[in-house]
């Protein structure tokens, strides 16, 4: 080593020998952990569960599509529960109760916001405004039927294209054919007879049943119902004449029948007169004429003054009827 660098000290030897790894014992979870790992399972329980575990809600029925072999179960599931592979399978419900849809002008009534009525024309080319409801179900035994039709879709899209569009295009055909007052009044009943006809077997194709149609009110324009106001009160004025008229005649035929029954009534008692007088005067005789004379005479001979001619009085007659009658 060169007598220039400097002289390094050697290394100093430890009096320590090494120490030996040291292990950290772990250390246990706490309450709050435990919880919150608890609760954690319990959410994706629940989760599991919910995708495993459908309800069925009363008045609807299940149609299950199995995703794997590609086919709906035949048989419709019924309210209540039921367990599904949801890896493979879904549900979609129909409802098979009742169900209204209307289409009205007044837009909180119907499905639709706004004015929602359908509008017509009368065969006078009159325009006019229908509110209608329709009343149709799903059938219970066609409902797979339907899910495979309509590919799976919800009621709300059927009921958008079969019940809403198949009412707005078959109405104004039918009512085209009839005036404008039939359409309000004398034919009303009848359009909507023929409607539910034609609806029903549009309905029938796509697997719905119609329960009722109704045409719940027109709405002419102004002009049409000023017209029909002035109809309507001309109407009750005739109407109210001829109530007038027939109980005038009303009244003519009891005084006649009055007048009648009084007339045979006198007649009656004519008769009954007349046979009374005919029997009285077979009765009267001689000495009652004289019995009834004696009776009334207080004994006195009539005085008589003036001249002229005395009436003479036979007094012996009335003794000897007076004394026949003591006898």
């Amino acid at each position: 080593m060169s007598s220039n660098s400097p002289d390094i000290p050697p290394p100093l030897k430890s009096d320590r020998s090494p120490k030996p790894p040291r292990f950290v014992t772990p250390i246990a979870p706490g309450p709050v952990v435990v919880a919150g790992l608890t609760f954690l399972a319990l959410i994706m329980g629940l989760m599991l569960l919910k995708t495993v575990w459908r309800t069925i809600r009363p008045g609807y029925v299940g149609i299950l599509f199995d995703k794997a072999s590609h086919r709906v179960v035949t048989n419709a599931l019924e309210p209540g529960w039921a367990f599904i592979n949801p890896l493979s399978q879904d549900i979609q419900e129909y409802p098979i109760t009742i169900q209204t849809y209307s289409m009205v002008q007044k837009g909180t009534e119907g499905q639709m916001e706004g004015d929602d009525s359908i509008k017509v024309q009368s065969n006078e080319g009159q325009q006019l405004n229908l509110d209608v409801v329709i009343q149709y179900q799903v059938k219970r035994n066609e409902a797979n039927l339907l899910y495979q039709d309509w590919g799976g879709a919800p009621i709300e899209i059927v009921e958008d294209r079969v019940v809403r569009q198949y009412t707005r295009s078959q109405v104004p055909v039918i009512v085209s054919q009839h005036g404008w007052e039939q359409i309000t009044a004398s034919k009303r009943g009848e359009i909507a007879q023929q409607v539910s006809e034609q609806l029903s077997r549009e309905f029938s194709k796509r697997h719905l049943e119609l329960v009722s149609f109704g045409v719940r009110e027109v709405h002419l324009p102004a002009s049409l119902q000023q017209a029909l106001d002035t109809k309507i009160q001309a109407q009750q004025a005739a109407e109210q004449q001829n109530y007038a008229y027939e109980q005038a005649k009303i009244k003519a035929q009891q005084v006649k029948v009055e007048a009648q029954g009084e007339a045979e009534a006198i007649k009656v008692r004519a008769k009954a007169q007349a046979e009374a007088n005919q029997l009285l005067s077979r009765s009267i005789t001689a000495d009652l004429i004289r019995y009834e004379q004696m009776q009334k005479w207080d004994g006195k001979l009539p005085v008589f003054s003036g001249n002229g001619i005395i009436p003479m009085l036979n007094g012996a007659d009335l003794f000897k009827g007076q004394s026949q009658q003591g006898k």
